[in-house]
């Protein structure tokens, strides 16, 4: 059975388990919208909308994860100069989760938990927890994800333009 949503994906019951809880609009969101916090904080200005795409192929790719420095001292093109097998596959995950960021960033918007302003993302009305919290549910591994989403926001704000950061990840926007 097909959702008839904007994607046309399967309907949640019909995906894959770990797809149905790592991919699912709302921890997706949450990872976006520490990544637009983390961002605005530190840019001062609205995250490009097109930076969110690369969040998800990043983050949820945990050699990807893992490898990402500690601080954002090293910044984003050094380091993928040291690091290039994350661009091995990089360009085939960011086609595969497209859909999945596009559902996330309606969900979250439509829950105004971000908003669009001129062309680009801000924290919405609605705010999630500042830490994630500790709970039976949520594991290690998924806070992790949204710790790193947000160093991601604060990483890209200090990397240049978004046509800068896809150019160093190998991908156009």
């Amino acid at each position: 059975m097909i959702d008839e949503g904007y994607s046309g994906r399967p309907a949640w019951s019909e995906r894959p388990h770990e797809e149905a809880h790592l991919l699912n609009p709302a921890f997706v969101g949450t990872l976006l919208c520490r990544m637009v916090t983390d961002y605005v904080r530190k840019a001062g200005l609205p995250m490009p909308i097109a930076l969110s795409f690369l969040l998800v192929p990043i983050v949820l790719h945990r050699r990807t994860r893992e490898a990402l420095p500690k601080s954002t001292v090293t910044g984003v093109l050094p380091w993928l100069q040291n690091h290039k097998d994350v661009h091995v596959t990089f360009a085939r995950r960011l086609r595969a989760t497209r859909a999945v960021t596009q559902e996330a960033l309606m969900f979250s918007m439509a829950h105004t938990y971000l908003a669009v302003e001129g062309g680009a993302l801000r924290v919405g009305h609605r705010r999630i927890p500042a830490s994630y919290p500790k709970d039976v549910n949520h594991t290690d591994e998924t806070r992790e994800c949204v710790d790193r989403a947000a160093f991601v926001g604060r990483w890209f704000a200090g990397a240049g333009t978004d046509h800068t950061i896809f150019a160093a990840w190998g991908v156009a926007p």
